[in-house]
């Protein structure tokens, strides 16, 4: 269940729960009140039962004392005992008067009203009374007032009660649903910090396993994202800090070689060892093929940097890629040959591709110059072909020479990488060439790979994306 549903769920049960047990306790309490202020059947018939009897005693009292002069003693603890007033008539005048309850004449009018006999009442007292052989008598007794005063005081014992329950019905329901919203909430939030915790801490191999389907999901997704990017990364910062740190000793190496070369023919004119013209020309043209090498190499370094950085000059245009690839072969040919590469042509299909010229002929001579720096006998080949993939123009570059070994393809393209780790032979190259080809693939918005030919010798696959049709 989602964090949104829960809270929705929470917001209605926090309204419905206090409601229906405030509703509850109003209705015990109700039901209490009108327990009380109804007619009780058992209760009201008891007392009128005692208050029959009582009267009937007293009734009886007083017609003995009337006839025979019974025992007011008798009947004044009667009275007291019952908490009413007792009047004896003889002959319409008061004979004898018990108990200390106050009189109401007007009750007496109306008792007189119906003859003597029955019960009157004013609301505050009561009176009884009764024709005997020998007069009469009235017995007063106060009318309880108690229910009332009960019902008003139980009311607001129940108001407050209600109250009451209601505000522990809501602070229980909080205290509920706050725990029932918050430990789903509180658990994938000690589960993140404990895989920032675990990240920090250098361990990017920390997954989160988050299996509940809610917001927390995509977020412990996100986060494992995040590790997988991180470690990449970090491994991609440290393959560039080894390829910096071959950098280094690789253009120390490639540089110092033709720098001691140029040092000892330049001493060797200065001394005068190239003491013939012939000399001195091997010489100075030796100076200037080792100055050529170290142009091509700081040319080489430039280009790429330009390319790493994005500031490399790009003008793409619609290119004829067949006719593009076909005149570069035939301008370069011959110097690859002079090199001892034969270079051929292969079938490639009628496309147009949108790329910067100078960038494609850029790959394509550092393939070639690969293929003529690592031949494995004094005259070796290679050809470009191609076909149509997908919406790409699929290139490639075939040589005959020894190949790689398969652990070796994926860093063809590092920079500086040579399959010579030693560097014991410096005139294979920097391991600039394949860098810049894969920097300026992916300029134009392609890719490049090398793979091992089953025959023997290295395939490298270029693939450039077609121009649209609005393009072409």
């Amino acid at each position: 269940m989602t964090v949104r549903k829960r809270l929705y769920i929470s917001n209605i049960l926090m309204l419905v729960i206090p409601a229906v047990v405030s509703v509850l306790a109003l209705v015990a309490g109700v039901l209490a009140v009108l327990t009380v202020a109804s007619p009780g059947i058992d209760h009201d018939l008891t007392s009128e039962h005692e208050l029959n009897e009582l009267r009937a005693d007293i009734a009886g009292m007083a017609a003995d004392w009337l006839d025979t002069g019974g025992s007011a003693a008798q009947l004044e603890r009667e009275s007291e005992s019952g908490g009413v007033l007792v009047v004896i008539e003889r002959a319409g005048t008061e004979a004898a008067r018990f108990g200390s309850v106050e009189a109401d004449a007007s009750l007496d009018a109306a008792l007189a009203a119906l003859g003597g006999a029955g019960t009157v009442s004013d609301g505050v007292t009561e009176l009884y009374g009764e024709q005997l052989s020998g007069g009469a008598v009235k017995i007063y007794n106060p009318v309880a007032d108690a229910a009332s005063g009960t019902i008003r005081t139980l009311a607001v014992v129940f108001a407050l009660l209600v109250l009451a329950v209601a505000l522990l019905s809501v602070l229980l329901t909080n205290r509920f649903l706050t725990r029932f919203v918050f430990r789903h909430i509180s658990g994938p939030l000690l589960t993140l910090s404990e895989g920032v915790r675990q990240i920090r801490d250098g361990n990017l191999d920390f997954h989160i396993e988050y299996t509940n389907d809610d917001e927390f999901k995509p977020v412990c997704e996100d986060f494992n994202d995040m590790a997988e990017r991180l470690k990449d990364g970090v491994e991609r910062s440290h393959r560039e800090e080894e390829s910096r740190k071959e950098l280094m000793a690789g253009i120390s190496h490639d540089i110092r070689s033709p720098l001691t070369s140029i040092r000892a023919y330049v001493e060797g004119l200065l001394d005068g060892v190239a003491d013939t013209p012939e000399k001195r020309e091997r010489y100075l043209r030796t100076i200037n093929s080792k100055v050529g090498e170290m142009d091509s190499l700081l040319g080489k370094l430039f280009m790429f940097s330009k390319l790493d950085m994005g500031e490399y000059p790009y003008s793409p245009e619609c290119l004829d890629a067949a006719w593009e690839i076909g005149d570069f072969i035939t301008a370069s040919a011959a110097d690859y040959k002079r090199r001892g590469l034969e270079v051929h042509l292969g079938a490639l299909p009628e496309a147009c591709i949108n790329a910067d010229p100078i960038c494609l002929r850029s790959i394509l001579m550092n393939l070639l110059d690969n293929s003529a720096k690592y031949k494995a006998k004094p005259a070796g080949t290679a050809s470009i072909s191609g076909e149509v993939e997908g919406g790409q123009l699929v290139p490639h570059v075939d040589d005959d020479g020894p190949g790689v070994p398969d652990e070796a393809l994926g860093k063809l393209f590092d920079v500086f990488y040579r399959s010579d780790p030693a560097r014991r032979n410096p005139n294979q190259g920097s391991g600039l060439g394949l860098a810049i080809a894969a920097k300026a693939a992916a300029r134009m918005g392609g890719d490049i790979y090398a793979e091992n030919l089953s025959g023997g010798g290295l395939r490298i696959v270029l693939k450039l994306p077609l121009a649209k049709e609005e393009e072409a």
